[in-house]
């Protein structure tokens, strides 16, 4: 059985549920990951809405369009989802509803043996990935779609790395205040 996590999930670890999945669920899985989609802004995903680099995302909660960069992993997910032959031939880019996909997941995890998580931890990794990378906060906020930026803290969360950081920060800062004889 996976094991659960503090919150986020890594890099490798969705690569982990993107090599089990089918072109439909790496997609929805990368638009939670790659460009922080809430489940039902993923599920209404419409590759028109894709300009280049940016990806316009109609707030399911705000109501108001937002615009998010995407990484190649995710330009190469809606390529493979919208060529694949099963795709082409429905109504719907996805074959399965909210809760079908959140299920879907699961047993992704389980079949992975990545730490079990949901769509919305997905979202937090997205967050927490960015501020890793030293995004602003302000900026994380702006593409999560939140209007106030103590909710897109409550979306960080602490890995492994961001204590050796920490430590060579504050190495880098005491060799700097040491004073010299």
């Amino acid at each position: 059985m996976a094991k659960r996590t503090k919150g986020w999930l890594d890099d490798s670890h969705i690569n982990e549920l993107l090599a089990h999945s089918s072109p439909a669920e790496a997609l929805a899985i990368t638009l939670f990951a790659d460009a922080g989609c809430r489940l039902r802004e993923g599920l209404r995903f419409d590759p028109s809405s894709l300009s280049g680099h940016l990806l316009r995302i109609w707030g399911s909660k705000s109501q108001r369009w937002r615009s998010v960069p995407i990484p190649e992993r995710l330009q190469r997910a809606i390529a493979a989802a919208t060529l694949d032959q099963e795709v082409v031939g429905r109504k719907r880019l996805f074959p399965f509803s909210a809760r079908q996909l959140q299920r879907r997941i699961l047993e992704l995890c389980a079949i992975s043996d990545t730490p079990i998580t949901t769509p919305h931890r997905l979202r937090h990794s997205y967050a927490t990935r960015l501020h890793a990378e030293g995004i602003p906060l302000a900026t994380i906020s702006h593409f999560l779609g939140h209007r106030n930026i103590a909710t897109t803290l409550k979306y960080l969360h602490v890995g492994e790395d961001d204590y050796d950081r920490a430590a060579a920060a504050l190495d880098r800062r005491s060799r700097r205040s040491t004073p010299r004889r």
